[in-house]
């Protein structure tokens, strides 16, 4: 058996398999017919993946590949070097995803832990690695809807940073589902705070919980009027830690690309990350991955 196992280091991946069922499948000296035919198929299945289309022309044949080509044919015969991700896509061609992405919004809401969300799975994947990149002991999160993000961003932060909390805030109490309001993550480090994001008294009390000193994250959802997108900019910058983000959701609503370059004219010590734009190809906070520079 064990000789055999080593075998399977030099065959094709089709072959390997087949050899391999006939392996498991018991201890006689040899496999059954239906095995045997099995093994036949998958090697010339196997040969046929490894040879050259009949009809490529000989241009195509002939050519040499790059590194990049030789590395990733190695790898499972894919040839992609990623030099489309890489190139720069033109105006049309982000009008068209941000079209796509807003036709996703329209299938909301999505679920985590049986809780909806609004945001697309793509958005809530880039949180999830910058909160593990910044550890932030604050979450600060402006409209807090049904309540599955909060949820979603305390359940993070379970395993990045053991004692922190997210501060969630909205106007509306009753849209909260019961589901997330009795969920242990909520208990645990969710914070609610009911009144307008930009209401001095929900800054002074999200202050005095932030306290000094402390690594603080903030996302920006509830009303996406411009005037009231600058106040939350101004108002939210301030709780930022150096090195950590405000996001500004929902960035597509008119006006609002406005906003945000006139807030970056006018605060010299943040940058726009616009990698992040693309790195998922479908987002709904294009240009609003806004880092505090450190």
């Amino acid at each position: 058996m064990k000789s055999r196992i080593l075998e399977l280091r030099s065959l094709g991946r089709c072959s390997a398999l087949a050899t391999l069922v006939g392996l498991l499948g018991a201890c006689a000296d040899s496999p059954p017919p239906s095995q045997q035919a099995a093994a036949q198929q998958a090697d010339k299945a196997d040969q046929a993946d490894q040879a050259e289309p009949a009809d490529a022309a000989p241009s195509e044949r002939a050519k040499k590949p790059n590194k990049n080509q030789k590395k990733a044919k190695k790898n499972r015969g894919h040839t992609y070097d990623g030099s489309e991700y890489e190139r720069v896509r033109s105006k049309s061609e982000l009008d068209a995803v941000d079209k796509t992405t807003l036709a996703l919004r329209r299938k909301q809401p999505i679920y985590f832990l049986g809780l909806p969300m609004r945001q697309i799975p793509t958005d809530n994947w880039l949180m999830s690695e910058l909160i593990y990149e910044i550890k932030p002991d604050y979450v600060v999160e402006a409209g807090t809807l049904y309540g599955g993000s909060a949820v979603y961003y305390a359940g993070l932060l379970e395993f990045v940073n053991p004692t922190a909390k997210v501060l969630t805030v909205d106007i509306n109490q009753d849209q909260i589902h019961a589901e997330a309001l009795e969920h242990p993550l909520w208990a645990k480090r969710v914070k609610f705070y009911k009144g307008s994001s930009t209401a001095p008294e929900i800054h002074e009390q999200l202050a005095a919980e932030i306290g000094e000193g402390k690594t603080v994250f903030v996302t920006l959802d509830t009303l996406h009027a411009p005037n009231h997108v600058r106040d939350e900019l101004n108002l939210y910058a301030k709780l930022v830690s150096p090195g950590s983000y405000m996001i500004l959701q929902d960035t597509y609503y008119e006006g609002l690309p406005e906003v945000i370059d006139e807030f970056l004219r006018s605060h010299p010590d943040w940058e726009r990350n616009d990698s992040l734009d693309d790195r998922f190809i479908f987002t709904k906070y294009r240009g609003g991955f806004l880092r505090k520079k450190a």
